[in-house]
Protein backbone atom coordinates (compact mmCIF):
# COMPACT_ATOMS: atom_id res chain seq x y z
CA UNK A 1 0.00 0.00 0.00
CA UNK A 2 2.67 2.55 1.19
CA UNK A 3 4.70 1.31 -2.40
CA UNK A 4 0.80 2.27 -4.45
CA UNK A 5 0.61 5.79 -2.73
CA UNK A 6 4.28 6.73 -3.49
CA UNK A 7 3.58 5.89 -7.37
CA UNK A 8 0.35 7.67 -7.38
CA UNK A 9 1.74 10.71 -5.64
CA UNK A 10 4.84 10.87 -8.27
CA UNK A 11 2.32 10.32 -11.16
CA UNK A 12 -0.11 13.34 -10.21
CA UNK A 13 2.73 16.06 -10.86
CA UNK A 14 3.22 14.50 -14.15
CA UNK A 15 -0.14 14.55 -15.94
CA UNK A 16 -1.02 17.95 -14.32
CA UNK A 17 2.07 19.04 -16.63
CA UNK A 18 1.05 17.28 -19.39
CA UNK A 19 -1.83 18.79 -19.72
CA UNK A 20 -0.65 22.06 -19.41
CA UNK A 21 1.61 21.35 -22.25
CA UNK A 22 -0.83 20.51 -24.31
CA UNK A 23 -2.99 23.87 -23.59
CA UNK A 24 -0.42 25.59 -24.71
CA UNK A 25 0.27 23.91 -27.75
CA UNK A 26 -3.17 24.27 -28.70
CA UNK A 27 -3.26 28.20 -27.97
CA UNK A 28 0.15 28.49 -30.21
CA UNK A 29 -1.91 26.35 -33.02
CA UNK A 30 -4.80 28.78 -33.13
CA UNK A 31 -2.75 31.94 -32.75
CA UNK A 32 -1.09 30.33 -36.02
CA UNK A 33 -3.93 29.88 -37.69
CA UNK A 34 -5.22 33.65 -36.93
CA UNK A 35 -2.22 35.27 -38.18
CA UNK A 36 -2.11 32.63 -41.47
CA UNK A 37 -6.18 33.50 -42.00
CA UNK A 38 -6.66 36.30 -44.27
CA UNK A 39 -8.46 38.97 -42.12
CA UNK A 40 -10.71 41.21 -44.23
CA UNK A 41 -10.38 45.05 -44.19
CA UNK A 42 -12.92 47.32 -44.74
CA UNK A 43 -11.94 50.78 -46.09
CA UNK A 44 -13.92 53.73 -44.87
CA UNK A 45 -16.12 55.22 -47.66
CA UNK A 46 -17.96 57.21 -45.94
CA UNK A 47 -15.72 60.49 -46.54
CA UNK A 48 -14.22 59.92 -49.79
CA UNK A 49 -12.93 63.28 -49.94
CA UNK A 50 -10.34 63.45 -46.87
CA UNK A 51 -7.56 62.24 -48.58
CA UNK A 52 -7.50 65.03 -51.23
CA UNK A 53 -6.70 68.45 -51.37
CA UNK A 54 -8.80 70.88 -53.63
CA UNK A 55 -6.51 71.27 -56.84
CA UNK A 56 -6.81 67.11 -57.06
CA UNK A 57 -10.41 67.11 -56.68
CA UNK A 58 -11.19 69.66 -59.02
CA UNK A 59 -8.64 68.05 -61.74
CA UNK A 60 -10.01 64.62 -61.59
CA UNK A 61 -13.10 65.62 -60.92
CA UNK A 62 -13.93 68.44 -62.33
CA UNK A 63 -16.37 69.76 -59.63
CA UNK A 64 -14.91 71.52 -56.02
CA UNK A 65 -15.36 69.64 -52.82
CA UNK A 66 -18.45 71.68 -51.55
CA UNK A 67 -20.53 71.45 -54.77
CA UNK A 68 -19.40 67.66 -54.61
CA UNK A 69 -21.06 67.11 -51.14
CA UNK A 70 -23.94 69.82 -52.23
CA UNK A 71 -24.54 67.27 -55.03
CA UNK A 72 -24.29 64.50 -52.55
CA UNK A 73 -26.70 65.54 -50.64
CA UNK A 74 -29.15 66.40 -53.59
CA UNK A 75 -29.38 62.79 -55.15
CA UNK A 76 -28.94 61.19 -52.02
CA UNK A 77 -33.06 59.92 -52.05
CA UNK A 78 -31.81 58.69 -55.77
CA UNK A 79 -28.75 56.50 -54.65
CA UNK A 80 -29.36 55.10 -51.39
CA UNK A 81 -30.87 51.82 -51.25
CA UNK A 82 -32.49 49.33 -48.71
CA UNK A 83 -29.66 46.44 -48.38
CA UNK A 84 -29.01 43.86 -46.37
CA UNK A 85 -25.70 43.79 -47.45
CA UNK A 86 -23.04 45.37 -44.82
CA UNK A 87 -20.46 47.87 -46.28
CA UNK A 88 -22.85 49.16 -49.20
CA UNK A 89 -21.44 51.89 -51.60
CA UNK A 90 -22.29 55.33 -50.05
CA UNK A 91 -23.83 57.93 -52.24
CA UNK A 92 -20.67 60.11 -51.87
CA UNK A 93 -18.61 57.20 -53.60
CA UNK A 94 -20.96 56.91 -56.06
CA UNK A 95 -21.26 60.28 -56.96
CA UNK A 96 -16.82 60.22 -57.39
CA UNK A 97 -17.58 57.31 -58.95
CA UNK A 98 -19.66 59.17 -61.89
CA UNK A 99 -17.61 61.97 -61.84
CA UNK A 100 -14.53 60.44 -62.61
CA UNK A 101 -15.57 58.82 -65.32
CA UNK A 102 -17.37 61.59 -67.15
CA UNK A 103 -14.47 63.61 -66.65
CA UNK A 104 -11.99 60.88 -67.93
CA UNK A 105 -13.89 58.84 -70.19
CA UNK A 106 -12.56 55.59 -69.81
CA UNK A 107 -13.40 52.69 -66.48
CA UNK A 108 -9.61 52.41 -66.36
CA UNK A 109 -9.31 55.93 -64.99
CA UNK A 110 -12.06 55.15 -62.39
CA UNK A 111 -10.90 51.96 -61.07
CA UNK A 112 -7.01 53.24 -60.73
CA UNK A 113 -7.95 56.14 -58.93
CA UNK A 114 -10.79 54.71 -56.65
CA UNK A 115 -9.41 51.64 -55.66
CA UNK A 116 -12.05 48.52 -54.47
CA UNK A 117 -14.76 48.53 -57.28
CA UNK A 118 -14.85 46.14 -60.04
CA UNK A 119 -15.29 47.80 -63.49
CA UNK A 120 -19.09 45.87 -63.94
CA UNK A 121 -19.93 48.40 -60.41
CA UNK A 122 -18.87 51.14 -61.84
CA UNK A 123 -20.87 50.65 -64.96
CA UNK A 124 -24.04 50.50 -62.45
CA UNK A 125 -23.22 53.37 -60.28
CA UNK A 126 -22.72 55.79 -63.72
CA UNK A 127 -26.04 54.48 -65.11
CA UNK A 128 -27.53 55.18 -61.44
CA UNK A 129 -26.13 58.80 -60.75
CA UNK A 130 -26.71 59.77 -64.53
CA UNK A 131 -30.81 58.74 -63.73
CA UNK A 132 -30.59 60.38 -61.16
CA UNK A 133 -28.78 63.90 -62.48
CA UNK A 134 -31.02 63.70 -65.60
CA UNK A 135 -33.95 63.95 -63.09
CA UNK A 136 -32.49 67.26 -61.98
CA UNK A 137 -32.24 68.88 -65.49
CA UNK A 138 -35.45 70.87 -65.36
CA UNK A 139 -33.71 72.65 -62.52
CA UNK A 140 -30.64 73.38 -64.21
CA UNK A 141 -31.54 73.68 -68.05
CA UNK A 142 -34.21 76.52 -68.00
CA UNK A 143 -35.14 78.58 -71.08
CA UNK A 144 -35.41 82.18 -70.20
CA UNK A 145 -39.28 83.11 -70.05
CA UNK A 146 -39.87 85.30 -66.91
CA UNK A 147 -39.40 88.72 -67.99
CA UNK A 148 -36.57 89.59 -65.23
CA UNK A 149 -35.01 86.07 -66.77
CA UNK A 150 -35.41 87.80 -70.13
CA UNK A 151 -34.11 90.84 -69.64
CA UNK A 152 -30.52 89.90 -67.77
CA UNK A 153 -30.27 88.05 -70.71
CA UNK A 154 -30.69 90.14 -73.31
CA UNK A 155 -28.20 92.31 -71.26
CA UNK A 156 -25.57 89.68 -71.13
CA UNK A 157 -25.55 89.16 -74.92
CA UNK A 158 -25.52 92.93 -75.56
CA UNK A 159 -22.50 93.18 -73.28
CA UNK A 160 -20.69 91.17 -76.15
CA UNK A 161 -21.02 93.17 -78.88
CA UNK A 162 -23.89 95.55 -78.59
CA UNK A 163 -26.70 93.07 -80.84
CA UNK A 164 -29.59 94.13 -79.39
CA UNK A 165 -32.60 91.69 -78.13
CA UNK A 166 -30.88 88.15 -78.01
CA UNK A 167 -32.13 85.85 -75.56
CA UNK A 168 -30.10 82.76 -76.82
CA UNK A 169 -27.19 81.20 -79.21
CA UNK A 170 -28.06 78.05 -80.65
CA UNK A 171 -25.78 75.46 -82.54
CA UNK A 172 -25.40 71.78 -82.88
CA UNK A 173 -22.72 69.40 -82.30
CA UNK A 174 -21.77 65.91 -82.47
CA UNK A 175 -20.65 63.18 -79.86
CA UNK A 176 -19.31 60.16 -80.65
CA UNK A 177 -20.55 56.98 -79.73
CA UNK A 178 -20.06 53.16 -80.47
CA UNK A 179 -21.84 51.68 -83.47
CA UNK A 180 -25.25 50.42 -82.26
CA UNK A 181 -26.86 47.11 -83.67
CA UNK A 182 -30.06 48.75 -84.61
CA UNK A 183 -29.91 51.19 -87.19
CA UNK A 184 -26.70 51.09 -87.54
CA UNK A 185 -26.19 53.89 -90.65
CA UNK A 186 -28.62 56.67 -89.07
CA UNK A 187 -25.92 56.81 -86.51
CA UNK A 188 -23.70 57.75 -89.27
CA UNK A 189 -22.69 61.46 -89.32
CA UNK A 190 -21.61 63.87 -92.71
CA UNK A 191 -17.85 63.27 -90.70
CA UNK A 192 -18.44 59.30 -91.30
CA UNK A 193 -18.52 58.31 -87.29
CA UNK A 194 -20.97 57.53 -85.32
CA UNK A 195 -22.66 60.31 -83.75
CA UNK A 196 -25.82 61.68 -81.54
CA UNK A 197 -26.64 65.00 -82.83
CA UNK A 198 -27.07 67.07 -80.20
CA UNK A 199 -28.85 70.45 -80.17
CA UNK A 200 -28.11 73.22 -77.29
CA UNK A 201 -29.17 77.01 -76.57
CA UNK A 202 -26.88 79.12 -73.91
CA UNK A 203 -26.60 82.33 -72.59
CA UNK A 204 -24.01 84.25 -72.24
CA UNK A 205 -22.49 82.90 -69.41
CA UNK A 206 -21.52 80.13 -71.77
CA UNK A 207 -24.70 78.32 -69.45
CA UNK A 208 -26.70 75.43 -71.13
CA UNK A 209 -30.75 77.15 -71.22
CA UNK A 210 -31.34 74.26 -73.76
CA UNK A 211 -30.68 70.92 -74.63
CA UNK A 212 -31.96 68.85 -77.39
CA UNK A 213 -30.20 65.24 -77.02
CA UNK A 214 -32.19 62.49 -78.90
CA UNK A 215 -30.96 62.40 -82.41
CA UNK A 216 -28.81 60.10 -84.44
CA UNK A 217 -25.81 61.63 -86.62
CA UNK A 218 -27.63 61.74 -89.51
CA UNK A 219 -30.39 64.32 -88.58
CA UNK A 220 -29.68 68.12 -89.73
CA UNK A 221 -29.28 70.77 -87.57
CA UNK A 222 -32.31 72.11 -89.01
CA UNK A 223 -34.44 68.46 -88.33
CA UNK A 224 -33.57 69.01 -85.25
CA UNK A 225 -34.61 71.87 -83.97
CA UNK A 226 -38.13 71.65 -86.39
CA UNK A 227 -38.66 68.60 -83.95
CA UNK A 228 -37.66 70.14 -80.68
CA UNK A 229 -40.54 71.64 -78.22
CA UNK A 230 -38.55 75.00 -78.17
CA UNK A 231 -39.42 75.63 -81.59
CA UNK A 232 -43.19 74.35 -81.27
CA UNK A 233 -42.99 77.08 -78.45
CA UNK A 234 -41.53 79.95 -80.64
CA UNK A 235 -43.42 79.25 -83.29
CA UNK A 236 -47.49 79.21 -81.35
CA UNK A 237 -45.97 82.96 -80.18
CA UNK A 238 -45.33 80.72 -76.49
CA UNK A 239 -42.26 83.35 -76.62
CA UNK A 240 -42.70 86.57 -77.82
CA UNK A 241 -39.90 88.75 -77.13
CA UNK A 242 -36.06 88.12 -78.23
CA UNK A 243 -34.23 86.85 -81.08
CA UNK A 244 -31.72 83.23 -81.25
CA UNK A 245 -29.28 83.66 -83.15
CA UNK A 246 -28.17 80.53 -85.31
CA UNK A 247 -25.78 79.80 -88.20
CA UNK A 248 -26.65 79.00 -92.01
CA UNK A 249 -27.77 75.62 -90.74
CA UNK A 250 -30.77 77.27 -89.21
CA UNK A 251 -33.90 78.12 -90.78
CA UNK A 252 -34.34 81.98 -91.42
CA UNK A 253 -37.14 82.80 -89.06
CA UNK A 254 -38.43 86.35 -87.13
CA UNK A 255 -37.01 84.89 -84.27
CA UNK A 256 -34.31 82.68 -85.09
CA UNK A 257 -31.00 85.21 -87.25
CA UNK A 258 -28.84 83.80 -89.17
CA UNK A 259 -26.27 85.57 -90.98
CA UNK A 260 -25.96 87.24 -94.46
CA UNK A 261 -24.77 84.62 -97.52
CA UNK A 262 -22.27 86.66 -99.82
CA UNK A 263 -22.82 90.36 -98.35
CA UNK A 264 -23.20 92.86 -100.41
CA UNK A 265 -22.32 95.94 -98.47
CA UNK A 266 -20.55 97.10 -95.78
CA UNK A 267 -23.83 97.36 -93.41
CA UNK A 268 -24.38 93.77 -93.98
CA UNK A 269 -20.95 92.97 -93.06
CA UNK A 270 -20.88 94.40 -89.94
CA UNK A 271 -24.13 92.64 -89.41
CA UNK A 272 -22.16 88.87 -89.96
CA UNK A 273 -19.23 90.12 -88.01
CA UNK A 274 -21.40 91.35 -84.67
CA UNK A 275 -23.58 88.33 -85.06
CA UNK A 276 -20.53 85.91 -85.13
CA UNK A 277 -18.91 87.16 -81.71
CA UNK A 278 -22.21 87.18 -80.35
CA UNK A 279 -23.40 83.36 -81.75
CA UNK A 280 -19.79 82.48 -80.77
CA UNK A 281 -21.05 81.58 -76.77
CA UNK A 282 -22.43 78.74 -78.04
CA UNK A 283 -19.14 77.25 -79.44
CA UNK A 284 -17.48 78.04 -76.52
CA UNK A 285 -20.28 75.92 -74.52
CA UNK A 286 -19.45 73.24 -76.43
CA UNK A 287 -16.20 73.45 -76.02
CA UNK A 288 -15.76 73.83 -72.13
CA UNK A 289 -18.30 71.35 -71.64
CA UNK A 290 -15.70 68.77 -73.59
CA UNK A 291 -12.78 70.17 -71.85
CA UNK A 292 -14.45 69.51 -68.48
CA UNK A 293 -15.99 65.89 -69.41
CA UNK A 294 -14.33 64.01 -71.77
CA UNK A 295 -16.22 60.67 -71.95
CA UNK A 296 -18.14 63.18 -74.83
CA UNK A 297 -15.13 64.33 -76.84
CA UNK A 298 -13.03 62.07 -79.33
CA UNK A 299 -9.63 62.90 -76.62
CA UNK A 300 -11.94 60.57 -74.27
CA UNK A 301 -12.69 57.94 -77.16
CA UNK A 302 -16.86 57.29 -77.66
CA UNK A 303 -19.38 56.32 -75.35
CA UNK A 304 -19.38 52.77 -74.98
CA UNK A 305 -23.11 52.37 -74.56
CA UNK A 306 -26.14 52.21 -76.20
CA UNK A 307 -27.87 55.36 -78.09
CA UNK A 308 -30.15 55.84 -75.32
CA UNK A 309 -28.15 55.66 -72.48
CA UNK A 310 -25.63 57.98 -74.07
CA UNK A 311 -28.08 60.43 -74.64
CA UNK A 312 -28.71 60.43 -70.64
CA UNK A 313 -24.91 60.98 -70.13
CA UNK A 314 -24.75 64.24 -72.10
CA UNK A 315 -27.83 65.23 -70.40
CA UNK A 316 -25.88 64.37 -67.09
CA UNK A 317 -22.89 66.15 -68.46
CA UNK A 318 -24.69 69.48 -69.39
CA UNK A 319 -26.55 69.26 -65.80
CA UNK A 320 -23.03 69.30 -64.22
CA UNK A 321 -21.57 72.05 -66.73
CA UNK A 322 -24.47 74.51 -65.56
CA UNK A 323 -23.54 73.97 -61.58
CA UNK A 324 -20.07 74.86 -62.44
CA UNK A 325 -21.19 78.10 -64.40
CA UNK A 326 -23.54 78.77 -61.59
CA UNK A 327 -20.72 78.38 -58.77
CA UNK A 328 -17.96 80.05 -60.79
CA UNK A 329 -15.69 76.60 -61.28
CA UNK A 330 -12.96 77.67 -63.88
CA UNK A 331 -13.05 75.52 -66.96
CA UNK A 332 -9.82 73.24 -67.27
CA UNK A 333 -6.77 74.31 -69.44
CA UNK A 334 -7.71 73.24 -73.44
CA UNK A 335 -5.67 70.76 -74.65
CA UNK A 336 -6.46 70.36 -77.96
CA UNK A 337 -7.58 73.64 -78.91
CA UNK A 338 -10.21 73.94 -82.27
CA UNK A 339 -10.47 76.96 -84.59
CA UNK A 340 -14.09 78.60 -85.09
CA UNK A 341 -16.45 76.79 -87.39
CA UNK A 342 -17.43 78.88 -91.06
CA UNK A 343 -19.98 79.13 -92.45
CA UNK A 344 -20.06 77.10 -95.46
CA UNK A 345 -22.31 76.11 -98.10
CA UNK A 346 -22.61 72.38 -96.87
CA UNK A 347 -24.48 73.86 -93.88
CA UNK A 348 -26.74 76.44 -95.32
CA UNK A 349 -30.81 75.82 -95.33
CA UNK A 350 -32.34 77.97 -97.97
CA UNK A 351 -34.65 80.24 -97.60
CA UNK A 352 -37.46 81.34 -99.45
CA UNK A 353 -38.40 84.68 -101.31
CA UNK A 354 -41.50 85.15 -98.89
CA UNK A 355 -39.30 84.39 -95.32
CA UNK A 356 -40.47 86.58 -93.02
CA UNK A 357 -37.22 86.31 -91.10
CA UNK A 358 -35.60 88.02 -94.03
CA UNK A 359 -37.51 90.95 -93.55
CA UNK A 360 -36.89 91.50 -89.90
CA UNK A 361 -33.30 91.26 -90.66
CA UNK A 362 -33.01 93.70 -93.49
CA UNK A 363 -34.59 96.02 -90.86
CA UNK A 364 -32.59 95.60 -88.04
CA UNK A 365 -29.33 96.35 -90.44
CA UNK A 366 -30.91 99.07 -91.85
CA UNK A 367 -31.55 100.56 -88.35
CA UNK A 368 -28.54 99.07 -86.22
CA UNK A 369 -25.63 98.59 -88.68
Amino acid sequence: MIIIRSVLILRQPYTCHKSKLNMAAAFVLIQNRRQLRRERVFRDRNNPLDYMDDVDIIDKFRLPRFLILDLCGELRVHLEHLTGRSHAIPPSLQVMVALRFYASGNFQAVNGDVHGISKASVSRIVNTVTSALVTLSPNYVRFPRDDRSINDTILGFSRISNFPNVIGAIDGTHIPIKAPKDDEHLFVNRKNFHSINVMAVCDASLKFTNLVARWPGSSHDAFVWTNSTLCDSFESGGMNRGWLLGDSAYPLKKYLLTPVMNPSNPHEEAYNEVHTRTRNTIERSFGVLKMRFRCIDHSGGTLLFHPSRACRIITACAVLHNMCINNHVPAPRPQNPRGNRFITPDNYVYQGPNNDGMEVRRRLIHTRF
